[in-house]
């Protein structure tokens, strides 16, 4: 079978970083994506076929692949257990995993260079743990149906079509290395569509596409052979299995098996997650609570923290990130790096990071020991934030203690989880977790669904691309105007811009919040289950708690409560050149920049008679959120052309 297809799948999720589009809402390091083949581009022939001829032909394709593979004595398989190799990113390591072929129960440890985890499904709650043994228990219904369909397609459910219900449909062939596959589309109930690829000769299995999720993951089979068992017959099946992420091979996780046994059914215990660890945090002598004030530029919470020791460096702070260090102050702190592993978040790319082993960082005397961050270059985020940051921190901080974000007097409080106690007057809301992030359900102008609780977004309230089709939000928003709304590891993220009526959460009504409604392709935007995201922009207006150990989100609205979010007025998308200037890397149409003459590509040399070199940009941002008809005199270049003056007046966008 292929429990290691999902494995790959698995270990590339929990090795990526929450990569988040900082300058967007999060996007997590996703194991799902879209429909693009690895290796050659793929070309579809329609199925033209009536439903049940198309069913008839599915069922068909995956028997004939199931008599290739073993037939009858697949019936006989319980448990299903296994180890092998993985290699990746320049990374090598291991991996164990255990699969119940009749309820689909499944778990598996690795190690993969610097880092290591587990990762497993009861059959009620997914569960991973990283290198430092923290658990996370994940009950979305974006992370439940990942998971299911993670277990279906590692167990080859779809060969036991009374067991688990399913929808198969043939949808035609499908071209590849000059071959033509014909293709079945099946969708486990409770989860994602998927696609399984046969070989025309051999009838064996020979890829798995996913259809939905943030960045392109396909599966490749290969190396198949004869596995003898001494209670269920000859089998045969991969030995070796290739996940490919967004159809380039350099990032390529594979797995290679050296053993598998088949086994009488396993205890319940061997799929339920561990207990937690004993909490690693060291706080100062004699504290119950670690009071930090941070600077909120951009809408991002910036603070500063000190790694192994050395004199501290400003960090982000992202409540769902998990550690990031910039590659040039890993090499300023001589920390290596290790591997190249894929990331992305909203917007259609994918980028590279590798591992940096980090003896301890501390946070206003809040310490913890022996973690592993990953390690980018953050150069863009530089850019387009306008700060030099050493990194990001974020949810390995959150999960040891409780956080108080005041937003209104620019501090933030960790409390150890026996100190705390609930805020007065202030409103809880319960949440799940979905990879990092904290997950709340929520009401968006009579439209039901799950929102990320992301600190890492700059931005208000984003709506997620099949969430805003399914309910016809651009219609009932009448949302026509487009503009850059994040620029990150993910790449550009586009949005349509709307003014909403009412956000409910819990007990909490938010009136007439900013929409941008995702124009993307790809990334974290195409998440099928997920509502929207909530992000710094919005949770301003609050003093925010988040209480992970016990799953719940209070919010208190503060002085910032009453007043609404103002979308930026000037359609400009703005960066710091490398020569100190600003760089204008986007201009919305029908905008304030548009009317004035400004271009993509232009460089801004000054502002109402300012040098840019001596004005920041999250300054200059809020300046262009100023009342319609505020008027700025910029000295504007293009490339190769003489300097210029232009009269940009201030226009709503939305």
């Amino acid at each position: 079978m292929n429990p290691f297809a999902s494995r790959a799948e698995n270990f590339a999720a929990m090795t990526c970083l929450a990569l988040a589009a900082f300058f967007a809402p999060t996007g997590r390091c996703a194991a799902t994506g879209s429909t693009p083949s690895p290796g050659a581009p793929a070309s579809a022939a329609p199925a033209t076929m009536p439903t049940t001829a198309a069913s008839a032909r599915a069922t068909a394709l995956i028997e004939a692949a199931k008599q290739a593979m073993g037939g009858a004595a697949w019936d006989a398989v319980v448990t299903w257990h296994e180890t092998g190799a993985l290699t990746g990113g320049g990374l090598t390591g291991a991996y164990e995993s255990w699969e119940d072929l009749r309820s689909l129960d499944e778990t598996s440890v690795f190690t993969l260079g610097p880092t290591s985890g587990s990762q497993g499904w009861d059959g009620k709650r997914s569960w991973t743990t990283d290198v430092t043994k923290e658990v996370r228990i994940e009950t979305s219904d974006e992370a439940i149906s990942q998971t299911v369909q993670d277990a279906y397609r590692s167990g080859y459910a779809f060969f036991f079509a009374q067991r688990f219900a399913s929808t198969r449909e043939y949808v035609g062939t499908k071209a590849a290395d000059g071959i033509e596959y014909p293709v079945v589309k099946i969708t486990p109930q409770g989860a994602e569509p998927f696609e399984v690829w046969f070989d025309p000769k051999t009838h064996l299995i020979t890829r798995e596409v996913q259809l939905t999720g943030a960045q392109p993951h396909s599966f490749l089979l290969a190396d198949y052979a004869r596995l003898d068992g001494p209670q269920v017959g000859a089998l045969t099946v991969p030995r070796k299995i290739i996940d490919r992420v967004g159809g380039d091979p350099k990032f390529d996780l594979v797995t290679t098996t050296k053993n598998i046994s088949l086994a009488g059914p396993e205890p319940t215990s061997r799929y339920e997650p561990p207990p937690p660890p004993v909490n690693s945090a060291q706080w100062p002598a004699g504290k119950d609570s670690v009071e930090i004030p941070f600077r909120l530029l951009n809408n991002h919470i910036y603070v500063d923290a000190s790694i192994d020791g050395k004199p501290p460096l400003p960090f982000l702070f992202d409540t769902g990130a998990t550690d990031l260090l910039d590659a040039g102050a890993a090499k300023k702190l001589g920390i290596p790096m290790e591997g190249a592993l894929p990331g992305g978040g909203f917007g259609d790319k994918i980028e590279a990071f590798g591992f940096a082993k980090v003896k301890s960082v501390s946070l206003g005397g809040l310490t913890l020991p022996d973690q592993v961050f990953g390690a980018l270059d953050l150069e863009a985020l530089a850019a387009v934030e306008d700060v030099d940051a050493g990194g990001i921190l974020g949810y390995e901080y959150v999960k040891r203690a409780v956080l108080t974000i005041d937003y209104a007097q620019r501090r933030m409080t960790f409390t150890k989880a026996a100190a705390f106690k609930p805020p007065q007057g202030a409103v809880a809301v319960p949440f799940t977790f979905d990879g990092h992030i904290p997950i709340v359900t929520g009401t968006i102008d009579g439209a039901n669904g799950e929102f990320e609780i992301d600190t890492g977004s700059r931005g208000p309230l984003t709506l997620m691309a099949p969430f805003a089709a399914r309910h016809d939000l651009i219609a009932l928003y009448h949302a026509t105007h487009r503009a850059t709304v994040g620029f990150g590891v993910g790449g550009p993220s586009k949005a349509l811009l709307a003014r909403a009526g009412t956000l409910s959460l819990g007990g909490v009504r938010i009136d007439a919040p900013v929409a941008e409604l995702t124009a993307d392709t790809g990334g974290g935007a195409q998440e099928p289950r997920m509502a929207g995201n909530i992000g710094g922009d919005l949770l301003k207006r609050f003093t925010v708690t988040l209480d992970y150990a016990h799953q719940t989100l209070w919010l208190e609205a503060n002085a910032l409560a009453a007043q609404p979010e103002v979308f930026d007025r000037s359609g400009l998308w703005i960066a710091r050149a490398k020569d100190g200037e600003i760089a204008v890397a986007d201009v919305a149409a029908d905008s304030a920049a548009t009317a004035s003459g400004i271009a993509s590509g232009d460089e801004i040399l000054g502002v109402n008679g300012r040098s840019v070199k001596s004005v920041r940009l999250y300054d200059l941002r809020e300046e262009l959120k100023g009342p319609v008809g505020t008027r700025f005199d910029l000295r504007v270049k293009a490339p190769n052309g003489p300097e210029r003056t232009v009269v940009l007046v201030l226009k709503e966008q939305i």
